[in-house]
Formats: C-alpha cells, sequence, structure tokens
C-alpha cells in the first residue's frame, strides 16, 4: 500500500516569464493577492539568470518571447527538473500546444485568458507538485527535493543512496526488498560487491532513532527488509 503523498505549502515562489509589461505586471498583482512571491523575467536571459540564483516552486512561461522562444526554456527547465511549468501564449494551434507539452510544459494557457483561470491552474500545478515531492508515512515525512526527512518538527538531511533506500521502502511499505533489488534501484546493472545495502539500513535506523522513531525499517529473515 503507497505512503499518502501531500499537497505543497501556499506561498509559493513563481517565475513570471512574460514580456508584455501589462500583463506581466497584472499577473505579479493577483499573484501576489493569492499569497505567492513573483519574480518578473522579460525574456529567456533574465528567466535563466534567475533560475541560477534561485529555485522556484513554478513557472509561468509565455511561448513568444524577444530573445527566443520558450519551448527553448521549458526543455532546459525539464532535462533540470521537476519545477512544473505553466506556459501562456497566442498561439491557438493544436501542434503548438503538443510541441509545448512534449517540450516539457506540465499545462497549456492560450490567451486571452482569465486571471481566475488562471489562479486555479496554478494552485493545481502546486498541489500536483507537492504531491510529487513530498512522502509521508505516520509521523515521517520525506521531501524528495531536498532528501530530508523530518518526524515532528525535527529534520535530518540524508545522503543521496540512503534517503533512495529509504524512500523506497516507505512508498512502497508492505513490499520486501531483497538486498538485489535495492542494489538494482541504486546501482542499476553495475552492482558493486559489497554489503553497502546493510551499511545503508544500519545508518537508516541509527538516524530514524535519533529522530524518536525505532522499528521503521524491519528484518524479514532471509528476505530482505520492509516498512509496514
Amino acid at each position: 500500500m503507497p505512503a499518502e503523498e501531500r499537497g505543497a505549502a501556499p506561498g509559493a515562489a513563481i517565475l513570471v516569464v512574460e514580456d508584455d509589461r501589462q500583463l506581466a505586471d497584472l499577473l505579479r498583482e493577483q499573484l501576489t493577492l493569492a499569497g505567492h512571491a513573483p519574480v518578473l523575467a522579460g525574456g529567456l536571459g533574465e528567466a535563466r539568470r534567475c533560475l541560477a540564483d534561485g529555485r522556484f516552486d513554478l513557472i509561468v512561461l509565455d511561448l513568444n518571447l524577444p530573445d527566443g522562444d520558450g519551448l527553448d526554456l521549458a526543455a532546459e527547465v525539464r532535462a533540470e527538473g521537476n519545477v512544473p511549468v505553466l506556459m501562456l501564449t497566442a498561439r491557438a494551434a493544436i501542434d503548438s500546444r503538443v510541441a509545448g507539452l512534449y517540450a516539457g510544459a506540465n499545462d497549456y494557457l492560450t490567451k486571452p485568458f482569465s486571471v481566475a483561470e488562471l489562479l486555479a491552474r496554478v494552485h493545481v500545478q502546486l498541489r500536483e507538485a507537492g504531491a510529487r515531492r513530498l512522502l509521508s508515512y505516520g509521523r515521517l515525512t520525506l521531501d524528495r527535493e531536498t532528501r530530508a526527512c523530518s518526524v515532528g518538527g525535527r529534520v535530518e538531511h540524508l545522503p543521496e543512496r540512503e534517503f533512495e533506500v529509504l524512500r523506497l521502502l516507505v512508498q512502497y511499505r508492505g513490499r520486501v526488498f531483497t538486498k538485489e533489488d535495492l542494489e538494482r534501484a541504486l546501482y542499476g546493472p553495475e552492482v558493486p560487491d559489497s554489503n553497502t545495502i546493510e551499511v545503508y539500513v544500519y545508518n537508516l535506523r541509527r538516524r530514524l532513532k535519533g529522530l524518536g522513531l525505532e522499528d521503521v525499517i524491519r528484518t524479514v529473515r532471509n528476505r530482505g527488509y520492509v516498512v509496514v
């Protein structure tokens, strides 16, 4: 049975890439009133600088920009991570919408549009992104983006491979993972000849105990590990 996945909190950092200053100012005003923290960029160059300087929860992206095509930025964002992209454009043709979705857009809004519809779509994308990011099991919450493991306000940031072992066990709780299952998930076909899985599980148990949780990861004799 998969663990519970939760939505994102309000107050998202949103990058608005729009060269129409009047529309950009309107979007900034409405997103601010909705409790978010919008940042404006008038083109691809400025948007790339913003992305290099900070982390955003959502990108509202116009396709027709003065210094290039927003499709290029959407593809770059998708290649780098999982930040959702809501595309804005005057292009109404089906092939343009399909190209945007293939480039990495999560949703598509054709101009002219109502601000209420845009805010609704922003809310949906943030909620879905939050569900993908946070994974909960009882008092335990895992943050896929920061690799944070938290219990009742106490937080421990895990090394990448330890986090992945815990994520798999929590996300598919009740399923017994053999050592070989976990090795393939971590390393692919090139599995090292070592006892790294045992070490990761030992470290995770120690870290979870420090957060106030014991017996989260159980050993099933002659089979592997499970979270129940």
